[in-house]
Order: C-alpha cells, then sequence, then structure tokens
C-alpha cells in the first residue's frame, strides 16, 4: 500500500528531520513563484516560519542552520546522567 503524500500549502513535503520536539520539513511545488520551502512543523500538520526560496540547495542549507540552532537551545539537550565514580569499563 503506498503511503499517501504529506502536502501544505500547495507543496509536496520531501524531506523531514526531528530535532527534540520540533519537524523541520522541506516541502516543493514546481508551480510557485519560489517552488522551495523550509518549515518549522508541530504535529504533522501544523506548518509555520516559513523559508521560501528558488534552489533545493538553498531550503537544505536553511534547514541545516535551523537544525544547528536548535542543537543549541537548552530544552534539546538534556542533562548528562551521571555516572558512578571509578573505572567501570569491564577487563
Amino acid at each position: 500500500m503506498d503511503e499517501e503524500k504529506r502536502m501544505n500549502g500547495g507543496y509536496e513535503i520531501m524531506e523531514s528531520c526531528t530535532i527534540g520536539n520540533n519537524e523541520l520539513v522541506i516541502g516543493h511545488n514546481a508551480k510557485a513563484p519560489n517552488p522551495y520551502v523550509c518549515w518549522y512543523c508541530k504535529d504533522g500538520s501544523d506548518y509555520f516560519w516559513g523559508y521560501y526560496c528558488n534552489q533545493l540547495s538553498e531550503a537544505r542549507e536553511k534547514l541545516i542552520e535551523r537544525y544547528q540552532t536548535e542543537c543549541r537551545l537548552p530544552y534539546n539537550n538534556p542533562p548528562f546522567q551521571k555516572t558512578k565514580s571509578g573505572d567501570d569499563r569491564e577487563r
């Protein structure tokens, strides 16, 4: 069974990645004045903060930039678990 295409505003979602509770997606619409867009997405259908552009490479650059920004935010970086002191390596 074929998976249904994800769409938003005439753009087909062609790439996505998730960091923390955020999803970043790239959409394509060949008929649009700016055929590529990079959006944030919540809950699989709430798209916002669109960055519209003419080249897929530019949309991917924006996605990478946004991903790197999200990586630096504290809510996407839970504290490290403290480990026992001492050398716990197996010998």
